[in-house]
């Protein structure tokens, strides 16, 4: 799909299962923290899940992989196309591996991932962040979004308030 400092990002699909529980594994704060545990189906659900009236053509699971192999999955970032409204993507997660934290490679796989839906139509980008999390908040207000408002999220083990963001892609 496209590169990030020499790193591949593919389409995950099915045979990727295994490389995003171990993500999902190195990544069990974050899991923890927004969900209440890891679930054991987390995997598969990233890829399958979906807003109503959405099909899986919309969805778009992008995988960061090291060195262009796919040895080690280094993040994932989902989104899903034309919602909420026609122009628009959704981010549902962007989770990168502990070790890879803070050195600025998140910000440019979404940046790389932002440029290649500016290339798709996309006039702007949507995501929601866990009041729980203040460190995601400020990473993704560095990226230029905004906070719009607040609402309740049900997950099967919590209830969190969840900050609504927005950013306009210029063209």
């Amino acid at each position: 799909m496209f590169q990030v400092d020499g790193n591949t990002v593919v389409q995950l699909g099915a045979e990727d299962v295994p490389s995003l529980r171990a993500l999902f594994e190195r990544c069990h704060a974050f899991m923890t923290l927004v969900y209440g545990a890891l679930e054991p189906d987390a995997a598969e659900q990233l890829l399958e899940s979906l807003p109503p009236g959405k099909t899986l053509e919309d969805k778009f699971a992008f995988g960061l992989y090291a060195d262009g192999t796919k040895q080690r999955l280094l993040g994932v970032l989902d989104a899903v196309r034309g919602f909420p409204e026609g122009d628009e993507w959704i981010i549902g997660m962007l989770l990168m591996d502990p070790d890879h934290r803070r050195a600025g490679l998140g910000a440019r796989f979404l940046g790389a991932f932002e440029q290649w839906v500016r290339g798709q139509g996309a006039a702007g980008l949507r995501l929601v962040v866990q009041e729980q999390n203040p460190d995601a908040l400020r990473f993704w207000q560095k990226q230029g979004y905004e906070v719009t408002g607040m609402t309740l999220q049900e997950t099967p083990r919590r209830k969190n308030m969840i900050q609504l963001m927005h950013k306009p892609l210029v063209p």
